[in-house]
């Protein structure tokens, strides 16, 4: 494999270029823009838009239930093997190679899943359909699984300077408030773009272009993103068994995920959000009045059904509340913990989704416009921790990595991704499967092609659950964090002694390659 130059920074100290913060905003801008449309619509195409039956849906539900355990081994396996391999490709170093391998099928995959069966074989069989999107389903876990373990590690051996991480996570909490929310706004535009489509083929056609867009600009990531946390050269792996003791001894990698595990329970309520707007606003015509008695009032017409819009209004609203939080989050880093914030924020996340709910309650009393003007509004304010809550889980994380290399001498992100990553599909699998029997329970499916017909109890079900639930799992993600000891004048005491740690191991890798090419020459 052809070496790239300079892809191991020569020094722990050197700073990261503007090549390399514009490749990866651009790759990850598009990357968001892609995962925010699968999001948006990818649960919908097995929900609704395939068309299967409540027995089919109930059984691809329970096939992928099932399957999603496979992760407990698929991940194992993956994970120890990129740990346990030491062999380095030239400069190209250990990681790289797997992402360009993986980077297309792992698209092909996302793209196939969304495919338009209904729309264009109408013929195909349940039956079919439910192997189709299994079989996918298998795929994607093993290609994602390689891709993301790679690319954790990778991403975790950027840069050594804990300001520079925070200025990465900052710009990545940015362009995922900002870029991530395309996948509502394409929705929106899609219907007037290509009218003649059905739903489906629109968000095929949409997801299709920017996920094949994404590919080239992450390949150009991979290829300026330099190294800078160097392993001692010839050591030798670790066993398994020796690996998992290190990592349930690392006390505050445990205690931040398991937060993280409790907290990704939220995205059970967000995905929800999708399937609460369909039900109650997609057949609804009201007027949203903004500012009403000012000079700048504003008025929103509601009436062709494109329940996109308002998604798209409500990530607006939330715009600027994230934008304050996102340039709040690195000046106010500097003289409050990460601890603290993430606390904070987790709080002030349950907070809002608690308000949220109070404020829809009961749902019977308020009309289809006041419901969504008082879900906008919480939404909006919960901005306010957006950006940190995209922000400090990050450092954190990475603190928990130096913290393992200061102790045991070793990293093993990859391994430590794919516990963390194994941990939150299982609890995720578990909340989407109980989330795809209570659609089936309050007859989502029965009148997911005429949502008017839908009883008013399944509409108030829906929105309960959505704002609830996020307010739940926030409350339950700040437990484990009270027990998180690493911070502080702690956290800079390990920082210093490892820096010079990792520039002997860069010194003595560099020296290696020298030697290795006055001899070939």
């Amino acid at each position: 494999m052809k070496k790239i130059k300079n892809t191991l920074a020569t020094n722990v100290n050197e700073k990261i270029s503007l090549k390399e913060y514009v490749a990866f905003g651009s790759s990850t801008a598009v990357s968001k823009a892609a995962t925010a449309m699968s999001g948006f619509f990818g649960g919908l195409v097995a929900s609704t838009y395939l068309g299967l039956s409540d027995k089919a849906f109930a059984t691809y539900s329970t096939i992928i239930f099932i399957l999603g355990f496979w992760d407990i081994a698929n991940d194992v396996i993956v994970s120890s093997f990129l740990d346990k391999s030491r062999k380095t490709f030239g400069n190209w170093g250990r990681f790289k190679p797997w992402l360009m391998l993986m980077i297309i099928p792992c698209n092909l995959v996302v793209i196939l899943q969304t495919l338009p069966l209904r729309a264009w074989f109408p013929e195909i069989s349940d039956v079919f359909k439910v192997a189709y999107l299994v079989l996918l389903f298998f795929l994607n876990d093993a290609f994602s699984t390689f891709y993301n373990a790679a690319l954790t590690a990778l991403n975790a051996r950027r840069t050594t300077n804990n300001m520079e991480r925070g200025y990465i996570a900052a710009i990545e909490s940015i362009l995922t408030s900002s870029i991530g929310a395309c996948g509502t706004y394409i929705a929106a535009v899609l219907p007037y773009l290509m009218p003649n489509l059905s739903e489906a083929e629109r968000y095929f056609y949409g997801f299709s272009v920017v996920t094949i867009l994404a590919i080239p600009l992450t390949i150009w990531n991979i290829i300026v993103t330099k190294e800078r946390i160097a392993e001692p050269p010839k050591v030798e792996a670790p066993k398994l068994r020796e690996v998992y003791k290190h990592i349930i001894q690392n006390k505050p990698l445990m205690m931040y995920m398991f937060s993280e595990i409790l907290a990704h329970g939220m995205s059970v309520g967000y995905g929800l959000m999708t399937y609460a707007f369909i039900t109650c606003f997609k057949t609804e015509q009201f007027t949203l009045t903004l500012f009403r008695g000012t000079p700048f009032q504003f008025e929103y017409v509601y009436n062709d059904g494109n329940f996109a819009a308002l998604l798209s209004v409500a990530s607006i609203a939330s715009f600027v509340t994230t934008g304050i939080s996102l340039f709040l989050a690195p000046i106010v880093r500097k003289w409050v913990d990460d601890k603290i914030l993430y606390i904070a924020t987790r709080l002030g996340t349950g907070i809002c989704y608690t308000a949220m709910f109070i404020s829809v309650f009961p749902f019977e009393a308020h009309t289809p416009a006041q419901i969504f003007v008082r879900i906008v509004i919480w939404y909006a304010i919960h901005g306010l921790t957006t950006g940190f809550y995209q922000t400090i889980p990050n450092l954190i994380q990475m603190a928990a990595y130096d913290y393992a290399e200061y102790k045991f001498g070793e990293r093993n992100e990859a391994t430590v991704s794919s516990v963390k990553n194994t941990l939150s599909r299982i609890l995720g699998n578990c909340t989407n499967y109980v989330t795809n029997l209570f659609l089936i329970y309050v007859g989502y499916k029965q009148f997911a092609e005429t949502p008017e017909l839908m009883p008013t109890e399944a509409k108030s079900s829906l929105i309960y659950l959505f704002a609830i639930l996020p307010a739940i799992f926030s409350y339950l993600a700040v437990i484990p964090m009270l027990f998180y000891k690493l911070s502080g004048k702690k956290h800079k005491e390990i920082a210093d002694e490892l820096e010079a740690r990792r520039q002997h191991n860069l010194d003595e890798i560099n020296h290696l390659e020298k030697e290795k090419e006055s001899v070939e020459a």
